[in-house]
């Protein structure tokens, strides 16, 4: 194997997509991942799924239920790193593999629990499903579809966000372990995944601050100058444009033939507020004028006008893409049932430590015979020393000369587990600055400078920081980097030691690789709004999560593997995480056949219902009730809950495979019986029975659940005073580390709020840096009265 990761080995006893992307991703990287599975495995994870979330990893056989089945893990787990289980709250020292017991039997290891709720908290015993947290926490009523009512969600934002910050926790913990010599438990969950994805739109402030209208008639962006909703073109196809560059609304409705009802804004256009001629334009004219011309004329005219928009695509689709193909991200996978498929494979770029293509999923058992054959690498060995640290990436000193949200988040996120972060912005600070709880999420915790790069002595500054710096993280287009003196050749000459993280919009070269990319354009060309839409349908406006968030979480476990890979082999390097392959990765549950076919791994069925008849809405007399029944011994209680009598023993549904087979006749059986019941009747009669199943909220849990003792309680939200907001609540801590904790170190700074103190620490003197400040670092006369 290959990867920054190689050598690594973890125990995989886990179920659930969620964990299983997250140790895909881990074995995409190099790790050796074995699998823990029951003997003969299981018939309800669909053979897709498995192609893609298990493709590398090894297959052991072990009953943990059992005194031989423990057996085998321990043996395991004597040889590895990590541990994952998602057995759920309790059920782990049930079975005598709880945190506890394992963590005083092998001390070095890192022991993660995914949950569905997490381990304390009122919603500790409620059944982990990504569907039944969607209902429960209202999601399902957030996200619009083409009917009223709960959407079932079609993507698995939920799953892949708790993926992400699961893997960021494993290897947050790993680096721990090398500098203080012990392993630690790491827990997360989908709440955490739900909350970490929220982060970028929910939040409250005493000002009411927001770049959302939540009510009235313009709800969405509202008044303000931006635009970034699907629109069908003259040919039937779809496109979607982002005004969020300067000048771009203007530029916008000009091609459109608005521009002369349409102002011109000196400065940032989304400070300025849609007068109501112009609102009318903006949301109810702009549709109609799209219809005049066929999409590739659209879209060869907004890139002529330097304005981002992309086509709308399937997700089989996206194989075939310029810049895809370009990239070559996509793998070919041999497979018995289709020849060959076509896969995303390993989204990150490293210069010297570049993952191997995965290898096809194994067959259950595959490799009990080689359980000898696993051992630790002494390459991951804890550090002799053991040295007391209070946070993971302690130590780690990060410049981020990024603007938007997307890089922001990622550095975020490792401020958040401990690391220094200092943002540098242009003098008239990230255009993000008038979006408050966008700029909020993406750089708390941060310190900020103010600098002119364009000039020697701003680029002279940035030079002296970034000297003593282990990351620097930064998603300028191609070719602009260089010409201000932050390009990667230029920075390494500064510092041989510096990871050059790249987070653009597409890559640094291929045929997109100039085009602006902002959310949820890319979301879009990776089909993410057809997936939340169903073939048939229109595409949705969007789906919750998106590449913005992405490739935050991206961002941030692609510096964890660039440290890990240097403080392993001392190797720094360069390394690029684009918003287009973070966006691929979050369909990587998907196939394609060599001709383009699709090979979903689910599909939602075109009344957005669900995704079979056991894990899906359904309509009750009164509203409705969402359910999640996996194996044949919950589908007997959800037979005998119900009172089908039959339902259990009638051969058309004997077993997963059957059930699937039969999947209409089940869903006509059961949509009639909940149409005879009240949601609150269902929901009392299955979860008296050991029945998941969840009443689906009609409105967002958010912001209310900000304001529930026990979640500022476990941190997972966090209450502050802003000096430009007011008092704050925010989303908080979503990733547990049970002894290096990360913390919440204030709200996001003010523009160029550290400058005169960054440049002291750098050596300037008081009267140097009196100067520099009246100069490079000058604050513009706005800015400097807002401070």
């Amino acid at each position: 194997m290959a990867g920054p990761l190689d050598g690594l080995v973890v125990v995989d006893a886990s179920w659930g997509m969620p964990a299983a992307v997250s140790t895909m991703m881990l074995a995409d990287y190099g790790a050796r991942v074995v699998k823990l599975e029951r003997p003969g495995g299981t018939g309800d994870v669909p053979s897709a799924l498995r192609k893609t979330t298990d493709r590398g990893k090894w297959s052991v056989e072990a009953d943990l239920a059992t005194a031989e089945g423990r057996a085998i893990a321990e043996q395991l787990l004597a040889g590895a790193d990590v541990f994952v289980e998602s057995f759920g709250t309790g059920r782990a020292e049930s079975l005598g593999m709880g945190y506890e017991r394992l963590h005083q039997k092998f001390p070095e290891l890192v022991y993660c629990s995914v949950t569905g709720y997490g381990n304390t908290g009122p919603l500790t015993s409620r059944p982990g499903y990504e569907a039944l947290l969607n209902a429960r926490l209202g999601q399902m009523s957030e996200q619009v579809g083409h009917r009223d009512g709960p959407i079932f969600m079609g993507h698995p934002t939920v799953s892949y966000g708790t993926a992400f910050i699961t893997t960021i926790g494993i290897l947050a913990a790993l680096r721990a372990r090398k500098i203080n010599g012990a392993g630690q438990k790491v827990d997360t969950s989908l709440l955490d995944g739900m909350l970490a994805i929220s982060s970028m739109n929910w939040w409250w402030n005493e000002k009411d601050i927001s770049y959302l209208a939540r009510s009235g008639t313009q709800t969405g962006f509202g008044n303000k100058r931006l635009i970034t909703d699907p629109f069908q073109c003259a040919d039937g196809k779809w496109l979607i444009p982002h005004t969020g560059g300067p000048g771009s609304y203007k530029r916008m409705m000009d091609l459109l033939g608005f521009g002369e009802q349409t102002q011109r804004i000196d400065g940032p256009e989304m400070a300025v507020p849609l007068n109501e001629v112009e609102l009318d334009i903006a949301r109810n004219q702009v549709p109609q004028a799209f219809r005049t011309r066929p999409r590739d004329e659209w879209l060869e005219l907004f890139h002529a006008a330097d304005i981002a928009a992309l086509p709308l695509l399937h997700p089989e689709e996206t194989f075939s893409d310029d810049q895809v193909e370009f990239a070559e991200v996509a793998v070919e996978i041999p497979d018995t049932e289709h020849g060959t498929l076509r896969q995303i494979g390993p989204v990150i770029r490293f210069d010297k430590s570049a993952p191997a293509v995965p290898q096809p999923a194994p067959l259950v058992g595959e490799h009990n015979a080689r359980l000898g054959e696993i051992s630790r690498s002494a390459v991951w060995a804890s550090a002799p020393a053991a040295e007391k640290i209070a946070a993971p990436l302690q130590g780690v000193k990060i410049v981020d000369f990024s603007s938007y949200f997307a890089t922001g988040f990622g550095a975020r996120l490792l401020s958040d587990l401990g690391a220094e972060v200092v943002k540098v912005e242009p003098l008239v600070g990230d255009q993000m600055r008038p979006l408050g709880d966008l700029f909020e999420g993406a750089n708390r915790g941060k310190r900020s400078i103010a600098l002119d790069l364009r000039t020697a002595d701003g680029q002279a500054i940035a030079h002296r920081l970034v000297a003593d710096a282990d990351v620097v993280m930064q998603n300028y287009r191609p070719g602009k980097a260089e010409k201000i003196g932050l390009g990667y050749e230029q920075l390494k000459a500064v510092n041989p030691d510096l990871i050059y993280a790249y987070l653009p919009g597409f890559g640094s070269a291929g045929p997109k690789s100039t085009l602006k990319s902002f959310a949820p354009l890319v979301s879009g060309l990776v089909g993410l709004n057809f997936e939340g839409a169903v073939e048939g349908n229109a595409p949705i406006r969007r789906v919750i999560g998106n590449e913005d968030l992405y490739n935050g979480f991206l961002g941030a476990v692609t510096v964890l593997l660039a440290l890990h890979h240097r403080l392993n082999t001392g190797e720094a390097q360069y390394v690029e995480s684009p918003q287009l392959h973070s966006s691929l990765f979050v369909i990587s549950e998907h196939s394609a056949t060599l001709d383009g076919a699709a090979v979903p791994a689910h599909q939602l069925d075109s009344e957005q219902m669900g995704l079979s008849p056991l894990y899906r809405l359904y309509r009750t007399s009164d509203g409705w009730i969402a359910i999640a029944v996996f194996g044949d011994a919950a589908f007997c209680r959800l037979a005998d809950a119900l009172n089908l009598l039959g339902l259990a023993s009638d051969a058309r549904f004997a077993d997963a495979a059957l059930r699937r087979t039969n999947a209409d006749s089940l869903a006509e059986l059961l949509t009639a019986r909940f149409a005879e019941l009240t949601s609150d009747d269902a929901f009392a009669i299955l979860d008296g029975n050991a029945v998941p199943a969840e009443i689906p909220l009609d409105h967002p849990a958010m912001p209310e659940l900000l304001w529930e003792e026990w979640a500022t309680d476990s941190g997972r939200v966090v209450e502050h005073h802003h000096e430009e907001y007011g008092w704050s609540r925010e989303v908080g801590m979503v990733i547990h580390l049970s002894d290096t904790p990360g913390r919440f170190k204030g709200g996001s700074p003010r523009l160029g709020q550290h400058t005169a103190e960054i440049l002291d620490e750098l050596g300037w003197s008081a009267d140097e840096a009196a100067a520099l400040m009246a100069s490079v670092c000058k604050l513009p006369t706005a800015a400097a009265k807002e401070s």
